[in-house]
Parts: C-alpha cells; sequence; structure tokens
C-alpha cells in the first residue's frame, strides 16, 4: 500500500523558541522508513504527518525568542525529526545552527544529523584517543563515513565493517581499513588487523542480532557506543543479555542527538538531553574541522521529491551509500 505522496499543506508557523526554514535541501533517514511503516521509531507521529529529520536553508520567520536567526543559511533538526522534506520546516532554536559556508545546501543538509551525533559519541562519550583502534559498524553509511572522518582527524586507526566490495571501497577512500562482513568473519578480521589488542571503541549504527559478535570484538575495557539500530525492527528496545557485557570487561556508552531543557519528569522515562551549550560547542569544532577540511559529508544520491518513496524503499534494502539528499524545489 502507497502511504508516502507529495500533497500541498499549510504553511506550518513557529511557535516560542521556533523559527520557520525555507527548506532548500534535506535528508533522509531510517527513522523516516519506520515512521511511514508505522513501526517502532525514536520519535512517532499521527498521520498524516511530513518526513524529513534534518534541513539546509534560510530563517524565514522567528517565534519570540529566537529572532536573532532571522536571514541566516541554517542547518537543523527539525521540531519533533518530522516535517523536513518540505518548502518550509518547523525547527526548535536549539538544534538550528548556522550552515558551514564551505558546503553548498546539499552537502549542508547531509552535515549535521551525521557529524553532531558522531561527534557526540566519539568524543564526548567514548572520549576517543589518537592511536587508538576505531570499529565503525555500518561504515558506508551517512553516519558511518562520519564516524571513520572523525577517527581519522582524531589519530585513530580506523576499521570499517560494510556490506559488499562496493560499500567496503566508500569506506576505504576516506582512509578506513575496510572489512567486507558478507565475505570476512568479523571477529577474525579485527583481531588480526589489532594483532589480538581488538577495537578500542566500536561505533555501532546498525545492532540488531550482530551486536554481541561487535562486542567480541573490543579490547578488554573497551567501549561500545550503540549509535544505530538499523538492522532491530525494535528499534533496539527489545534489550540485550549484560552478563557478556561483564564477562568482557567492555563499556556500554549510550548517545542521542538531543539538545534542550526537559522537565525533571521526563527522566522517568529514559529522556536526559544535553543543554544547548554543548551542542554550539560540538558545532563550533565541526565547523573548524570542515574549514580544515578534514570532514565532509558523503552525498550517495540526490532526488526530487517526487523520488523520495522510491529513495527510501532503496535505503530500506541498503541499496544506497552515504547520504540521500531532496533537492526541494519552490513553487
Amino acid at each position: 500500500m502507497e502511504v508516502l505522496a507529495v500533497q500541498d499543506v499549510s504553511e506550518p508557523e513557529p511557535g516560542p523558541g521556533e523559527v520557520r526554514i525555507a527548506v532548500s535541501a534535506a535528508s533522509l533517514n531510517f527513522g523516516d522508513i519506520a515512521r511511514c511503516r508505522g513501526t517502532v521509531a525514536s520519535v512517532t507521529g499521527e498521520p498524516p504527518f511530513t518526513i524529513g529529520m534534518d534541513v539546509c536553508g534560510v530563517v524565514e520567520r522567528a517565534g519570540e525568542g529566537a529572532a536573532e536567526w532571522l536571514g541566516r543559511r541554517v542547518v537543523a533538526m527539525t521540531k519533533q525529526s518530522l516535517g523536513g522534506i518540505a518548502e518550509r520546516a518547523i525547527a526548535p532554536s536549539a538544534t538550528v545552527f548556522d550552515a558551514p559556508p564551505e558546503l553548498d545546501d546539499v552537502d549542508a543538509a547531509a552535515f549535521t544529523l551525521p557529524f553532531h551525533v558522531s561527534y557526540l559519541a566519539l568524543h564526548r562519550r567514548a572520549h576517543l584517543a589518537a592511536g587508538e583502534r576505531l570499529l565503525v559498524v555500518g561504515g558506508a553509511s551517512a553516519v558511518g563515513t562520519a564516524a571513520i572522518q572523525l577517527g581519522i582527524a582524531a589519530g585513530a586507526d580506523v576499521l570499517a565493517v560494510a556490506g559488499g566490495p562496493e560499500k567496503v571501497k566508500v569506506c576505504e577512500a576516506l582512509g578506513a581499513t575496510g572489512i567486507d562482513h558478507t565475505s570476512a568473519d568479523l571477529f577474525d578480521a579485527v583481531i588480526v588487523h589489532t594483532d589480538g589488542h581488538g577495537a578500542d571503541v566500536a561505533f555501532d549504527v546498525v545492532g540488531g542480532e550482530r551486536t554481541e559478535q561487535v562486542w567480541t570484538c573490543l579490547a578488554r575495557e573497551g567501549r561500545y557506543l550503540p549509535v544505530g539500530f538499523n538492522d532491530d525492527p525494535q528499534a533496539g528496545l527489545t534489550g540485550r543479555p549484560l552478563r557478556k557485557v561483564s564477562t568482557g570487561n567492555i563499556s556500554v556508552l549510550g548517545v542521542i542527538l538531543a539538545y534542550g531543557e526537559l522537565p525533571t519528569d521526563f527522566r522517568r522515562f529514559g529522556l536526559n538531553l544535553f543543554p544547548v551549550e554543548v551542542g554550539e560547542q560540538v558545532h563550533r569544532a565541526l565547523l573548524e574541522l570542515v574549514a580544515a577540511r578534514a570532514i565532509r559529508p558523503v552525498v550517495g544520491r540526490r532526488v526530487t521529491m517526487a523520488e523520495v518513496g522510491a529513495a527510501l524503499h532503496d535505503h530500506e534494502h541498503r541499496r544506497t551509500t552515504g547520504r540521500t539528499v531532496v533537492v526541494v524545489e519552490h513553487g
């Protein structure tokens, strides 16, 4: 059944602390697939809704407290992770940042979510150090390619896991040692490459049944980062046996890309966000890396709004690399 279509809807209006962006480009995400399917997603919506989590464009209207953004070219993560694949989108000011001037709108739309979450995971949570071994699972994805580049920039020895020779080539072109999980044993490949040491940090955007195998690839006192759950139909909510964390002498370090202040009661539901200042710090660090040409988003495909359904189908069946970006034409 077709559940995705291009339609005319009313222009959204920003509330207090929000901005409205005239969108020029927006990225597709695995979360968009879950929302379209009505399956488990980090943030769900009641149909009908507009998909789209991260955008690039110019702020054309601002609610109370957000006027400083008017007229600025920005990248942003949309309100409740919805509404981005549109001519106009709403974003909380806490998730709005100046677009990197070195990137065009398509690259900028592909930049924010992959690099922010990768930086938070590798530097804020795992404290990745130069000379350490970093294992990136899902290396040819948008987030995976961001993690590879940040690992290389930090001076780590990066191994990247991907499915098939073409995806491995994408990882190796970024400076990683590629591991094709369709033809090689992951444990053996990591142990051989690290001379028996194992990975100091594992950055995993895939999750699912391979999670515990990734744990076995970690060094003693290694750190595991559950960044994504693209291979888990329950979006990671089914849990994993913690006994194996104990027997491996490893740490699991959670990370979520969300900035802002929530009432204390939200912590009863497991939500404890980074403050806005952390997002600003991360973005400043990333802008410096972009300016130094140490990092750049990997855009695998540019599509129109009419092509979004087919593009998400390819995304779901692992026929994509890097970010798929929707170029938004204004009528």
